[in-house]
Parts: C-alpha cells; structure tokens; sequence
C-alpha cells in the first residue's frame, strides 16, 4: 500500500472520500517537488562546474596540431597577435602558465586590437589559456601536448644567478626541456626556447647530445639578447634597419623561406614569386609573401637593363653614447668592433652611468656635435615598473638637452609603453620584446630558416673578411650614376639588373619610398616598376 501511494498517488482518485483525495494530491505535488528539485539541482551543479572549468582552464583539454607555448612573460601577447596574419593556416595556440587566464587573455587581445586589423577574419584563430605548472606531467598531458605542432619555452625573466653563469629563469628553461624530453610526440615539434645568457644556450646544445631522451627532438635555444644587440648596433648605423627587420620577422607582407633542391641562379631567373637572398643547404633562401609561393616559376626571363654602379661605401664614422646597461650592452659593443674592423670605420662607443648624464648632456651642449644617444632599458625591474628607467632619463633629456644634432634612440621592453613616449623627441624606438616574440613566431613555423636568421643577425667576417648575408641600405643615388628616374618593365627586371651591375655580389629586396617600407613579393612580373634618386633600396650583401 505504501509503494502504492508512493508511485501511483492518482490512482485513488477514483476514491470519493474528500479526505483520501487531499492525501493524495498531498503525496503527488511532494513526489514531484522531491523529483524535480533534485534533477534541477544536479543539473545547475553540471552547468556550474563546466563554467568554472571553462573560465579557469582547468581539466583536461583535447587539441592537436596546436601551438603550445610554455610559461608568460610580457613577449608573449606580441608573438599570438603576429599569428593572426597567417592566412594559410588554421592556428589554435595553448598557453600553459602560471597566470590567471583572465589577465592572460585580455593582454593577448589589447595586443590584437593595436594592430588595427579590424577586417581581419580571424574566425580560424583560437587562443587558450591554462593554469598550470610546464614541469607537472599532469599538466602537460592536460593540454594535450602529444599532440603539438610546434612548442616554445618563454623565459621567465627571473634574473637571480642561482650558479656560475646561471640565472634562475634560465634553470627553469632547462628544466622544462628535459622534462618534455621524455615524452613521445605524434609530430616531433619543434621546441624553440628562450634563454637569457649565450652560456645557457651553449649548455642546451651540449644537452641535446648527451641525453638520450633528447636526440630525437629539434631543440632550438635562442639567445635574443645577442641577437638584440646585433639589431641594435645595425639600427644606431642606419635607423631604417630596425623597420627592414620588423618586416622581415613579421607575418605581414613577405618573409623568408627555404627552397629545397633549389641553385640560386635557377631561382633568380625563373621564380616569379620569389627573390633568392641566399645559398643553403641543399637549397637556397627565398624572400615570398608565403610558402605557397616558393615553387612557383614561370618561362618569362626578365629583361636586364645596363646600369652604370657605384662603389658602395660601408664605412662611417658615429659617436655614440649609450645609457644605462643590461644583457645586450656588451654584444652591441662587441657589434660595434666587428663592423669597424670589417669595414674600416671608426666608432667612438661609450657607456655612460645614468649618474654622468648630467655631465655628458653638458659636454653636448658646449660641442653642438652630431652624436647618438642610445638608451637602454633596465630588464630587472617587475614587469609592472619595465621601461621606468627610460621613461625618466627622456624628461631629464628633454629638459636639458639642447644640441638639435643629438639623435636619441630608445630600447623599450614593454611594448604597450611606446605610444606613452612617442611626444619625445625620439628617432627610432626599439621595441626589443616585439622583435623577440616576431623572430620566435618565425622559428616555430619554419625551423630549417634558422640558420638565415643566425647569419643575418650575426656581424662577423667571413673567410675573406667580409661580411657576407647583411643587410644594407642606400639611395638609389649612392648606387646608380644613371640619370633618374630609371623605369625598369618589371620588379623582377630590377632584381636581375641590380643583381648583374654588381656583380652578382649583391640583391635587392625591397625600397623605401619616403619613410614607406615595401618588400618584394607577390607577382614580381607583372608590373612596372621606377626607381627615384631619393628612394632608399634595400639590398642582401651575398
């Protein structure tokens, strides 16, 4: 009678007595309250629990084929925006780190907005954010690392020296690399890492050889502040060398790329989306707007025009002081004697404690010389108070300065404190973060061009004392004794007639018009291209 009443209350309906009616309407609406209620209440406890998960990250979330990037520092949102202008491609990026996801998405995204891409498709671009720890399997496998394309190790910019040569951000970075070292990868993705101290980058490439677990990975440990001193050098030399790099790091436009089974002179000839900037192995190094162009050729071989050049004089004579110091200070100086002991120049380079710039900005007044003033930025400081430094010696600067032919260039680290600065009077800013995250993005994705990259960043003699893969960049004036202007019928007939003038010891890449930096890419036969005595062309030493 109970289970009755429990299951089948209405079925004594059919009783008229009023009392027995009550009770059993009583019983109905309790079994259903009882019933609902706790359906409802599992239910909103479900949708809870996967809200949380979501905001949070945590769980275990199923990707592959993604970009896993390991660790946060202020580089990071300046690499996943540079990601958007692969078109090609499906990009899903997982970042595993000890941030709150909220924080790390809305830096990602302000970096977003400032490239001003509002038309941009971006609807095969995800991001994801996880809370968690590079070192724990568990969290590892909870971002399906297995499965990875490509993995970059961030350092932490934790600058305590905790041994000989050793930083503690630096211990971190080998911790990781030894820790993802045992897992069995579906792809074998490159692991492209950050370190800060050119020992460490040396003590990883010693790893990779002896551990066992290692050999069977691509390792790339990447010293940037070497690289950033090199691009800091060559930027004092000639200030439009730092746009020539940002564009060349970048997705936008057109960026390097390996041709296998490729002679330079066939590419040169017969490539009609492409411009070979040098040899490699097996192959040749191409500029093209994206890989599918690399193999395309075309029967057209472009017409040469004779042109009259000049000898191009790579000597100059610079007076630099530099502000402050960090990690870069000792490679721009040694960038500096290797440039002067190749090409014969004279530099006088000289640090300047921020204690004596009251003296140096008083000797400038008094000379009235042309000199360059380069400020470092201090790398130490917390990641809120970054750039403080350069922020302070500017309205010291400003204030005191009076020399008009002082050209100040500034290293900033925290990309979002360039517009702050930009009422400065400023000739070039060096946004060292940015160069940082644009040249890793590069190395992620096209691996086999980091032998271009170290080349290119590197000013050292070869065997004959020369130079080779640099970088130069000279008006058209400086290189031609034509008159002008010179129409050449295509941006391929240029390339040839440039690369032939010279000897074939030289290519041109791309032109500044005004202070508008345009590479060579896309269809470089199908339109006419003119040459002014102002232009400023951009050329590969080969």
């Amino acid at each position: 009678g109970s289970m009755k009443w429990l299951l089948t209350p209405n079925s004594v309906l059919a009783i008229k007595n009023p009392s027995m009616l009550l009770l059993a309407v009583v019983v109905l609406i309790t079994g259903m309250v009882l019933f609902t209620g706790t359906i409802i209440a599992l239910t909103t406890n479900a949708i809870k629990d996967y809200i949380q998960k979501k905001q949070s990250g945590s769980g275990k979330i199923f990707l592959e084929n993604h970009v896993v990037i390991l660790n946060w520092n202020n580089k990071v949102p300046e690499l996943v925006a540079d990601l958007l202008y692969l078109e090609d491609r499906k990009v899903t990026v997982m970042v595993l780190a000890n941030i709150d996801k909220g924080v790390a998405e809305k830096q990602i995204m302000n970096a977003i907005k400032e490239l001003n891409l509002q038309d941009k498709k971006i609807k095969d671009f995800n991001i994801l954010v996880k809370n968690g720890n590079p070192l724990i399997d568990s969290d590892l496998y909870d971002i399906s690392i297995l499965e990875a394309s490509a993995i970059l190790i961030m350092n932490q910019d934790a600058h305590d020296e905790i041994a000989q040569d050793m930083s503690k951000s630096d211990l971190n970075i080998i911790k990781i690399i030894l820790t993802i070292g045992r897992l069995k990868f579906k792809r074998n993705p490159p692991i492209v890492a950050e370190v800060k101290n050119i020992v460490t980058k040396e003590k990883v490439m010693k790893l990779t050889k002896v551990v066992d677990t290692l050999q069977e990975h691509t390792v790339l440990p990447i010293c940037f502040d070497r690289r950033l001193g090199q691009i800091i050098a060559q930027t004092i030399i000639n200030p439009k060398m730092e746009d020539v790099y940002l564009s060349l790091f970048s997705f936008k436009d057109a960026e390097v790329y390996y041709s296998p089974n490729q002679e330079f002179a066939h590419a040169l000839t017969y490539s009609s989306r492409s411009i070979p900037l040098a040899k490699a192995e097996k192959g040749v190094f191409v500029l093209a707007e994206n890989d599918l162009d690399v193999g395309i050729e075309s029967e057209v071989v472009p017409e040469i025009i004779k042109l009259q050049p000049k000898v191009i004089n790579e000597a100059v004579g610079l007076e630099v002081y530099i502000i402050g110091t960090n990690n870069k200070l000792d490679f721009i100086m040694t960038a500096f004697k290797q440039y002067e002991q190749i090409h014969q120049s004279r530099f006088l380079s000289k640090y300047v404690p921020t204690e004596n710039l009251d003296e140096l900005l008083r000797s400038l007044n008094q000379n009235m010389r042309p000199t360059t003033l380069v400020l470092l930025s201090d790398e130490y400081q917390q990641a809120d108070s970054l750039d403080a430094n350069i922020i302070d010696t500017l309205i010291q600067i400003e204030s005191e300065l009076k020399n008009k032919d002082v050209n100040i260039i500034v290293e900033l680290l925290d990309p979002r404190n360039d517009p702050i600065i930009s009422d400065f009077n400023i000739r070039n800013t060096i946004i060292s973060n940015k160069i940082i995250s644009l040249l890793m993005s590069k190395l992620v994705f096209f691996k086999e061009t980091a032998p271009f990259y170290d080349n290119l960043l590197t000013i050292a003699p070869n065997e004959k004392g020369e130079d080779d893969q640099a970088i130069i960049i000279r008006a058209a004036s400086e290189l031609f004794a034509d008159s002008m202007p010179i129409t050449f019928p295509s941006i391929k007939s240029f390339v040839v007639s440039v690369h032939a003038a010279f000897s074939e010891k030289i290519i041109p890449m791309g032109i500044f018009k005004g202070e508008q930096l345009g590479l060579f890419f896309g269809n470089l036969l199908d339109k006419e291209i003119t040459i002014n005595k102002d232009d400023q062309i951009v050329l590969m030493k080969l």
